[in-house]
């Protein structure tokens, strides 16, 4: 099986579709064959032997990040002395210790997983990007919060405990850490190929539970406002090269309303489709690069 089809079109549709996106969270038990995605021991090699460098990987210990320079090195790459570069030591050493290693944008750089994250956005009108998160037994990475962003998780070794905090009054549509944990709505363990799906905005944190865990996310961001308002200014750069580049030749009031003028016909060009098209692939490019 193709790590892209990893999750199935029916099971995107159970997970993604009508009757849970943006409604309610989701689990479907031993829906994925783990061995397909990446592993601890792929992690650790890649550690001692890759040119992975910082910030495509963190530490957090309860919401605390040490200092990048307690656990990356320089290393010489072609005669410059270049920093950033994971020390492996120094990271083992912080996860003895109770910390979790953060892998971000993994679809940068694993070329499975970005097949993964784009069969999710054919699947939704959302930007994916990708994390991995690697717990050590009895710890927590991160300390409850919302994401800004509608959340799926693959757990692909050991075993973690989720609490969701999903009342009405605490789910919202920006990240942040102000969340009341001490009555959780939801408590549930993820083993070995679970799959869960969160709606946008839900509060949720996550304890590792026996020998540590390792877990794959998936944050799926739909455009908001601003972005489709960048979406219109994006095709009004491209298309008005001359009152752009020569609005110096227009006085104020003939600029102002000579704006005014293609911003209205170039909303009423833009379809919906059409503008959630330009906006996503705006989006998408920023997580690319």
């Amino acid at each position: 099986m193709s790590p892209a089809n990893v999750l199935s079109a029916s099971l995107r549709e159970e997970l993604l579709g009508e009757t849970s996106w943006g409604l309610s969270h989701r689990i479907v038990r031993k829906a994925v064959d783990p061995s397909l995605l990446l592993s601890s021991a792929d992690i650790d090699a890649r550690l001692d032997a890759s040119l992975l460098k910082w910030p495509y990987f963190t530490l957090l210990k309860s919401g605390e990040a040490p200092a990048p320079a307690s656990y990356t090195t320089v290393r010489d790459v072609i005669g410059h002395k270049v920093g950033g570069f994971a020390n492996p030591g120094a990271i083992r050493k912080h996860m003895a210790g109770g910390a979790s290693l953060k892998l971000n944008q993994v679809a940068d750089w694993h070329r499975p997983t970005r097949d993964l994250a784009r069969s999710l956005e054919e699947q939704t009108d959302c930007a994916a990007n990708s994390y991995i998160f690697w717990t050590p037994g009895a710890q927590q990475g991160m300390l409850p919060h919302r994401d800004a962003a509608h959340v799926l998780a693959i757990q692909v070794e050991g075993r973690k405990e989720w609490r969701l905090h999903a009342s009405p009054d605490q789910i919202g549509a920006q990240a942040g850490l102000d969340v009341d944990s001490s009555r959780p709505t939801h408590v549930f363990t993820m083993e070995p190929g679970d799959v869960l799906y969160l709606p946008h905005g839900w509060p949720h944190d996550a304890v590792a539970l026996d020998g540590g865990s390792l877990h794959l996310t998936f944050t799926l961001t739909e455009p908001t406002p601003e972005d489709l308002v960048d979406a219109v200014m994006q095709r009004f750069l491209q298309d008005e090269e001359d009152l752009v580049h020569h609005f110096h030749t227009r006085s104020l009031d003939a600029r102002t309303g000579e704006v005014r003028s293609v911003l209205a016909r170039t909303v009423g060009e833009l379809d919906g489709r059409a503008w959630v098209s330009a906006a996503l692939d705006s989006m998408r490019k920023a997580i690319s690069r």
